[in-house]
């Protein structure tokens, strides 16, 4: 990936929706409860869990650098509806 793209999380009380460049690529998920707060990072480990409760980890190897780049980032509040 070396064009820009745009994320929007919309995270509501009950839901939470995802977009990628304005595509909705996750509607109406369940919305976490609690104070959180926002992380960006790049990593080359994983983690997987599958709904029968088999766990999986590893790390994936990449032969060229990586990087990431931001160039903003906006939190807003929005007034409950």
């Amino acid at each position: 990936m070396d064009d820009w793209h745009v994320y929007a999380i919309d995270w509501q009380r009950d839901h939470v929706c995802f977009r990628i460049d304005s595509q909705m690529v996750l509607e109406h998920a369940p919305s976490p409860r609690g104070p959180l707060c926002f992380v960006l990072w790049l990593d080359n480990q994983y983690a997987v869990v599958t709904p029968w409760a088999n766990l999986g980890w590893g790390l994936i190897e990449h032969a060229e650098q990586q990087w990431l780049e931001v160039d903003w980032i906006a939190i807003e509040r929005i007034a409950d509806a």
